[in-house]
């Protein structure tokens, strides 16, 4: 059987699937490649033209330089074995870009068409802001933190678990688990 995909379809079903993979600890490797892929599919193959610039007013001025660099040297040794164009036979991995490159693929997802947004996307984004003060500029991460602490009473671990990231993800059930095609929905509050 023959299925025609579109890049929108490839990228959704890759950053989902990098999602749930992280959610549910499985290598980090392939995560990190698997959502580093879509994250080039939705910003480079369909031209989000400003992202990059939009995606840097979120994170402190201060660490962009060193927010590119963790996620982008990985991707580009796991899918060429090289950096800066030069072919290199190893690399020290930091296993906590892996939430990185999800979160900015996340990120430019739910910037793209409205058809194509993730619901998972949005809970991963949550996830990483509340995980990442230090990264995250100050005023939307009082504002994301300020959503859930007024709807569930979590303990902050609690909040920021990975455990919670599964039960939030499985209140959205998994394409690929039980069938149903719960990506392309709209997320509350969308017209």
């Amino acid at each position: 059987m023959k299925v025609k995909l579109n890049v929108n379809e490839v990228a959704v079903k890759q950053l989902e699937s990098a999602i749930w993979m992280y959610a549910y600890n499985n290598d980090e490797v392939a995560v990190h490649t698997i959502a580093a892929a879509a994250f080039e599919l939705l910003t480079r193959r369909l031209k989000l033209i400003n992202f990059m610039n939009d995606m840097k007013k979120s994170i402190k001025p201060e660490k962009t330089k060193e927010f590119m660099l963790l996620w982008n040297k990985p991707y580009n040794f796991f899918k060429h074995g090289e950096h800066a164009r030069k072919a290199i036979d190893e690399i020290v991995y930091d296993d906590g870009t892996v939430e990185l490159i999800l979160y900015i693929a996340a990120e430019a997802n739910l910037k793209g068409p409205d058809e194509y947004r993730l619901k998972c996307s949005l809970i991963y984004k949550t996830y990483f802001i509340l995980n990442n003060p230090q990264l995250i500029d100050s005023e939307i991460y009082k504002a994301v933190y300020a959503v859930p602490r007024e709807k569930v009473s979590l303990s902050d671990e609690q909040l920021k678990s990975k455990e919670t990231l599964r039960l939030m993800l499985d209140t959205i059930g998994h394409t690929f688990v039980n069938g149903t095609d719960t990506r392309y929905t709209k997320m509350s509050g969308e017209k």
